[in-house]
């Protein structure tokens, strides 16, 4: 089989996804937040974005959300294994599920905590978050507080 390629009637798209974009966002701020650059993780949020995390514990800045955080881990590392997205209420959904390992403050450390991050991306930028995992289950279960 031969394919004319130079006849003009083949057209090859480049144009990138709005649901692949809002996933290289999610991802630059995760990175960002590995790296704990806040005001650049933060520059891809919309003002007032809210952070609610397992136990319904929200936060309003990135700063409050990290201090919480060092309350309970001196380590925290997140694994992600999948990124999926779908149309949502006002934009993009692109939720991230994969695996945390680290060490809560008395020193206990921990592998294998599932999560799921579920980011609202509206206009290119993030609105909201909202995650849930099982680290409260493994605090519990290795006698952490």
């Amino acid at each position: 089989m031969t394919l004319n390629l130079g006849d003009g009637r083949i057209v090859v798209g480049t144009a990138r996804t709005e649901r692949a974009d809002a996933i290289d966002l999610v991802r630059g701020w995760l990175d960002a937040m590995a790296r704990r650059d806040f005001g650049a993780a933060a520059a891809m949020m919309v003002a007032g974005a809210r952070v609610v995390i397992s136990g319904g514990h929200e936060f309003r800045t990135l700063e409050d959300f990290a201090a919480f955080s060092a309350g309970r881990y001196t380590a925290l590392r997140k694994q992600a294994d999948a990124f999926e997205t779908c149309e949502a209420p006002g934009g993009i959904a692109v939720y991230v599920r994969g695996t945390a390992s680290g060490a809560f403050v008395d020193g206990k450390e921990f592998t294998g905590a599932r999560w799921v991050d579920r980011f609202q991306v509206t206009q290119g930028r993030i609105a909201g978050l909202e995650t849930w995992s099982d680290l409260a289950e493994l605090r519990l279960a290795l006698g952490a507080p």
